[in-house]
């Protein structure tokens, strides 16, 4: 078990493969945590050829938890994900994002494009996101705090997810559920592969699709998929991840 530290707040990472493969860094959704790669496979699908870094993000899984607001401001995330990086010894990786994480990869992109070899945005896109939903919720009350991620999606969520949620800290979550400033201007001039993954009947498509077409990135529609189950379309996911990784390695994008 690895831990970074950052200004106090530890930072759980499990760095997995070959040392001297190239690394690709997968940050996971609001609510979830790095075991959720783990577990649908993604770790193991990449551990072959890359060095795979996983990442709690604070406020999750097995990172530090402040219930202070203030704690999740985009830059002190972002130096979560640096000080990884430096305990880990990597200069420059890959980065998959999935929705929050999409978002924190996208401000590594914009903070550091020189760290950040090639993107990929799954369920998440540059544009403002406000989290009007969270209003009044301090994760005090389950029952509330599910109908306020319900509300912020915009699709219901089955048992299981639901049951999963309720295994967090959600005061900790309640208070990083901040609003997101839009991104677009950086995001267009990003000087490294982009590409960007949205599920059919995610309420992110429009958008998602609407920036990929801007920036002339690489666009994946996921057929049949809602926001909440997109990580599960491995079958076209993770082709798709590991060929845009390729080309970007090799220089054909």
């Amino acid at each position: 078990m690895a831990f970074a530290d950052h200004d106090g707040v530890p930072v759980y990472y499990d760095a997995r493969g070959d040392v001297a493969a190239p690394a690709l860094v997968l940050l996971h959704g609001f609510g979830s945590s790095s075991a959720h790669w783990k577990v649908l496979g993604y770790a193991s699908a990449f551990e072959r050829t890359h060095r795979v870094v996983l990442v709690d993000a604070r406020g999750h899984g097995k990172s530090g938890k402040p219930h202070a607001r203030e704690a999740y401001a985009l830059g002190l995330r972002l130096g979560d994900v640096h000080a990884v990086l430096e305990a880990a010894g990597i200069r420059q990786a890959h980065f998959c994002g999935f929705s929050m994480g999409g978002w924190m990869a996208l401000g590594m992109a914009l903070q550091a494009p020189e760290r950040v070899a090639s993107l990929t945005l799954v369920g998440a896109h540059p544009y403002a996101e406000r989290f009007d939903a969270f209003a009044g919720v301090d994760g005090s009350d389950g029952d509330v705090f599910l109908a306020a991620f319900e509300r912020f999606l915009g699709e219901p969520l089955g048992p299981e997810a639901r049951r999963m949620l309720l295994l967090n800290d959600l005061r900790a979550l309640c208070a990083a559920a901040i609003d997101r400033d839009s991104m677009e201007a950086g995001f267009l001039r990003l000087p490294m592969p982009v590409q960007v993954c949205v599920g059919e009947h995610d309420q992110r498509h429009v958008p998602a699709h609407r920036a990929a077409q801007a920036k002339g990135a690489r666009f994946v529609a996921i057929p049949g998929v809602r926001h909440a189950d997109t990580l599960n379309a491995t079958g076209t996911l993770i082709p798709a991840i590991k060929q845009f990784i390729a080309g970007a390695e090799q220089g054909v994008l």
